[in-house]
């Protein structure tokens, strides 16, 4: 057994965690808001490991810098230039915006224009076209870009505007929203702590933090730098910036009122710009409800002068962001509600696809209650395909296993099943409304996705961020209800609170060793694509090899 510092560094990091989680440990007798330097100093190792994975994780692949050379990438290189950035969807759409256009500048073959259905896949091979551009709309013989707009607008339109340089790649646009995205998970949770449960233990909110991060597929999608991930990180990101920001506006006091338009307006302008992402992660614009209901709607603040301006400085930046959508989308497709996805060139006729029941229960199974297939060796897990005795075409991908069968942190929205339980969430309505809203939200984008595009794992984080925050919410109210109970003498609740505690650490102790094999274990692949790094963790982990 060779000597790792890697290794060492690991293994001294878990232990560490084991201790500081240990029932008797300060973090679970301690209340995050109170403060404690111990506690803080917890919170930044864990936002530096969390970090740490999200800048390295995109390059794992090495040709995700989004360079080619003569001697690197060579596929992609242009023969020419030193160094060639490789084309990118919204690299080319930038360039177009730059120009005034919004279509691309890249012609369609003429083969293709002659098509009478230039969408059916069969057809184009039949003539023989293969120099289309994969996965872009086309719509009266012009290509476009049907991924959301507004991540092109905050990177690569900007990034050319000053550079000159066309095409800068998704990896390190996708390091800044990781970084924005975990920044924000500990901003909602604390927001969520502060408001909802302020007697939560500091280890139970680092421990949610985490599994919000690594309970989602968040890293999954770093690992996939392509434009389909980073417009969904985007969005992520995005509504969990936005969520975070409408949480602090609603602690903030009114006399603050500067500070609370201020929230109010980035806040919106967040979770609006997600529609130019992922439209689907729209639907967790509801949550703003339960989140300003109590002030403005049940403390009638609405009804005044100061109320009323907070409205509107909430309300506008939504119609600011709808009306830029809706135009951009009538000016391409004829239709301010048109995304124009169903003009994709890809391996189905998406224009033919329609809604079809019989996707939906092989769709909500895999997504969510299929469990996942482990093995003795690295990378312990093994990847399945989604089965469906269905006669139309699925289009899906690889899964390790439903969201709810792989995380054991989520177990724990069942408790609401027990009056006991339900009794005591329902005297807080708003987390109430989270919880049930995820739960909600979950099945809606499971059937939605399923019917609009296919079943794919990378959909799971539409709602995964949230429906997890919901679960950290019902966490955070077994714990206050057990810790209440034990500090009045009963004994039942002061032997099942040590239970409880020990559960959720376990919980998030799986759920990172799972997310960590899936790194390995799903495309792309790194057996292949990165054989060197691959074999050197499989080393590191099967020690006894």
């Amino acid at each position: 057994l060779a000597f790792s510092i890697m290794r060492f560094c690991a293994i001294f990091l878990a232990l560490l965690a084991v201790y500081g989680l240990r029932p008797a440990s300060g973090l679970w007798h301690r209340r995050w808001l109170a403060g404690n330097v111990c506690d803080r100093a917890a919170a930044a190792v864990l936002g530096l490991v969390l970090a740490a994975f999200v800048v390295v994780i995109p390059f794992w692949e090495p040709s995700n810098t989004g360079l080619a050379t003569k001697d690197y990438n060579t596929a992609f290189w242009d023969g020419e230039s030193t160094v060639s950035f490789v084309y990118q969807q919204y690299g080319a759409l930038a360039h177009s915006l730059l120009n005034g256009r919004l279509d691309l500048e890249a012609d369609p073959p003429a083969e293709l224009l002659a098509l009478d259905n230039p969408y059916d896949a069969g057809a184009r091979d039949a003539a023989q076209i293969n120099d289309i551009h994969w996965d872009h709309a086309f719509y009266n013989g012009r290509y476009y870009v049907y991924f959301g707009i507004v991540p092109c607008l905050l990177f690569q339109l900007p990034f050319e505007a000053l550079t000159g340089i066309q095409n800068l790649a998704y990896a390190p646009c996708m390091v800044l929203l990781g970084l924005i995205f975990l920044a924000a998970c500990f901003g909602v949770v604390g927001q969520a702590v502060c408001r909802w449960f302020p007697q939560a233990s500091a280890a139970a909110y680092l421990l949610a933090v985490a599994a919000v991060a690594l309970g989602s597929q968040f890293y999954y999608l770093l690992l996939r730098p392509y434009i389909y991930e980073y417009a969904i990180l985007c969005g992520a990101a995005l509504l969990m910036l936005g969520l975070w920001l409408w949480l602090s506006a609603a602690s903030t006091p009114v006399e603050k009122r500067g500070a609370l338009v201020v929230k109010l307006v980035f806040g919106s302008l967040c979770v609006a710009l997600v529609a130019g992402c992922r439209p689907q992660m729209e639907l967790f614009a509801f949550l703003a409800a339960p989140i300003f209901g109590p002030r403005y709607i049940g403390q009638k603040r609405l009804r005044s002068r100061a109320g009323a301006g907070e409205a509107a400085a909430f309300l506008l930046p939504v119609v600011l962001v709808a009306a830029g959508l809706m135009w951009y989308n009538a000016a391409r497709f004829g239709s301010p509600f048109d995304f124009g996805a169903n003009y994709n060139l890809t391996g189905n006729d998406m224009t033919q696809r329609g809604f079809n029941a019989v996707r939906i229960g092989p769709a909500v199974f895999t997504s969510l209650f299929e469990l996942p297939s482990w093995q003795g060796v690295f990378p312990f897990l093994r990847e399945t395909d989604v089965q469906t005795n269905a006669v139309i075409r699925t289009i899906s991908e690889k899964f390790t296993g439903g969201i709810l069968a792989a995380t054991p942190y989520l177990w724990v929205l069942a408790l609401p099943l027990l009056p006991a339980f339900r009794h005591c969430l329902h005297r807080r309505r708003v987390t109430a409304c989270v919880v049930y809203g995820s739960l909600a939200a979950m099945v809606v984008m499971t059937v939605v996705d399923c019917e609009m595009a296919g079943v794919l794992y990378r959909y799971l984080m539409d709602y995964s961020p949230v429906l997890l925050l919901g679960a950290a919410l019902c966490w955070f109210c077994a714990e206050g209800a057990l810790s209440r109970r034990a500090a009045l003498g009963e004994g039942t609740a002061a032997a099942a609170l040590p239970a409880l505690r020990t559960v959720m650490a376990a919980a998030v102790a799986y759920t990172a060793v799972y997310r960590f094999c899936t790194l390995f274990a799903m495309e792309p692949w790194l057996q292949g694509m990165n054989p060197s790094l691959y074999y050197t963790v499989s080393r590191l982990v099967q020690f006894w090899m």
